[in-house]
């Protein structure tokens, strides 16, 4: 069993870089099971909420400006419900890929 060691940051910026061997063994390192962290299914994964959500407050995205070509029935259909279209592109968008 290993030991916990806390670092600050500038303990942990002192510290020398990893040699070769370190980062080979790092690499092929196993993934241990233990009763502090047991192996979980896919299926058990799927029930945990995005960090995001748990904690929205955290969460700050930064934003690219982008062009991007958009139907103008969906555009329009999108600025029919008011102000903040491109919020809603966006909302749509991370509900589609995120799950958010």
């Amino acid at each position: 069993m290993s030991t916990i060691k806390r670092m600050t940051i500038e303990e942990v910026k002192a510290m020398p870089p990893l040699s070769d061997e370190e980062k080979k063994v790092i690499r092929e390192a196993k993934p241990v099971e233990s009763d502090d962290c047991p192996f979980m299914t896919e299926d058990e994964l799927e029930g945990f909420k995005h960090w995001s959500k748990v904690h929205p407050g955290c969460y700050k995205p930064t934003k690219s400006k982008i062009t991007i070509m958009i139907d103008n029935d969906l555009l329009l259909a999108l600025k029919a419900q008011g102000k903040g279209y491109q919020t809603r592109i966006n909302a749509i968008l991370r509900k589609e890929i995120m799950g958010a």
